[in-house]
């Protein structure tokens, strides 16, 4: 009895070898075959991806060739990015670990080129009308207050921060957001001015004016808050959402609101509204501004908002304007009369650089920093003011060190938003 069960065992065993071995050829060969088509199809899709847009390349090439001012400086620098990028697909080696890195590039820099051309990828408009926001805030010690204001700021999903700038001597902090306008009614809800004042009014909630020092000047919880248009939005659109935030602002949260640029009537300027408000006039030690303002009456009337300041909370400007860029070079001394004196030569208003406006500001012990706005940085860039500012610390025997951007490139901030999934 045991032979016969034994027999039927070691039949039922070569059985299922047999059909594994049976099944297993056939899967060889039908999983070779399946392979091979996924591969051709893939390969197909690849290949013609990147040939669409060496297509477009070479087309815009073409037209940039017949007439160089045919797109913007920020659309060129694109397309040659993308370029490059189809020249680094490792079209021979399809197992490169940089092959989804490149095309995930391409397809970012092809739609910030659409996007900025105001064509969508098919050839229709894109509702590519964005604003940009920064949001300058007197605090960066405080952790905890930070917390609270940017928890504010991510109830709204739709307006990222897309960066964040800290400096903790200046005890200063600039968030950066971005978020698409709304085609339709102007009297529609805006997501930008809900976010923004969020972030404003946890702020006020959380910081204290006169328990703060810094090495930078500020009027305020909230020095500045200032609007860019992106892409094709236009100045007035941006100045518009300024203008509502500042009533906002002014009229729920008690604050003096002073307006500058396009969201104010006259189109005074920032600098002229900080000069009436004594911005630049250190009040602690010579280089340090400390706690809040010391008059309660104001030396210039608010757009919005009461005329009488609380020292806990100081004022508030909001403007809206061309993009602007900010650009700090560190100088190695002590001797801030030195500094000063290179920083107004720098400047436009002291027979400098035009458009461009600069001040002395102590950063450290041993490092004073020629801060700068751009104000037309298509003309006039980082570049040239860290030359200008190197040779004029050369005539006074100083050493300088190399300047920084305090936030990201116009371009780079287009294409961080592009980026994230509330656009795409």
């Amino acid at each position: 009895m045991e032979d016969i069960f034994d027999s039927l065992l070691n039949l039922e065993d070569s059985h299922l070898k047999e059909g594994f071995d049976e099944g297993y050829r056939d899967g060889l060969i039908a999983g070779k075959e399946e392979g091979k088509q996924v591969g051709l199809k893939t390969g197909f899709e690849v290949g013609e991806e990147l040939g669409f847009y060496r297509g477009c390349v070479d087309i815009w090439n073409s037209a940039i060739a017949i007439d160089p001012t045919r797109f913007s400086s920020r659309v060129q620098k694109a397309i040659r990015q993308m370029e490059e990028l189809i020249e680094k697909y490792p079209l021979t080696e399809p197992e490169n670990e940089s092959v989804q890195e490149v095309m995930n590039g391409l397809r970012l820099k092809f739609r910030a080129v659409c996007a900025s051309m105001g064509r969508g990828e098919k050839g229709k408009m894109l509702k590519s009308m964005l604003a940009c926001c920064k949001v300058y805030i007197s605090e960066s010690r405080n952790r905890a207050a930070l917390d609270s204001i940017e928890r504010a700021a991510k109830l709204f999903p739709e307006v990222p921060i897309i960066n964040k700038f800290e400096d903790k001597t200046y005890n200063r902090v600039g968030y950066t957001l971005v978020t698409e306008l709304a085609s339709k009614s102007p009297s529609d809800p805006c997501p930008m001015k809900t976010a923004v004042f969020a972030m404003v009014k946890a702020a006020f909630e959380n910081i204290d004016l006169e328990s703060h020092s810094g090495s930078h000047p500020r009027t305020g919880v909230v020095d500045h808050i200032c609007f860019h248009p992106l892409l094709h939005a236009s100045l007035d659109q941006a100045a518009a959402v300024a203008k509502s935030l500042g009533s906002d602002v002014g009229y729920s949260l008690q604050v003096p609101t002073f307006l500058y640029g396009a969201a104010h009537k006259g189109g005074r300027t920032l600098d002229a509204v900080r000069r009436e408000l004594g911005y630049f006039k250190p009040n602690d030690n010579g280089n340090l501004w400390t706690g809040g303002p010391n008059a309660e009456s104001l030396a210039l009337e608010p757009d919005v908002g009461p005329t009488q300041v609380a020292e806990a909370k100081g004022v508030i400007v909001i403007g809206a304007t061309r993009w602007v860029d900010n650009y700090n070079v560190p100088v190695f001394s002590t001797d801030i009369a030195s500094v000063r004196k290179i920083a107004k030569r720098v400047s436009g208003r002291g027979g400098g650089l035009p458009s461009v406006q600069a001040m002395a500001l102590a950063h450290g012990e041993t490092v004073i920093e020629v801060a700068c706005n751009l104000l037309e940085p298509n003309k006039v860039g980082g570049e040239r003011v860290q030359l200008e500012v190197e040779r004029l610390a050369k005539e006074e025997g100083i050493a300088v060190g190399k300047g920084y951007f305090t936030d990201l490139a116009q371009e780079k901030i287009i294409e961080s938003y592009l980026r994230s999934s509330s656009f795409l």
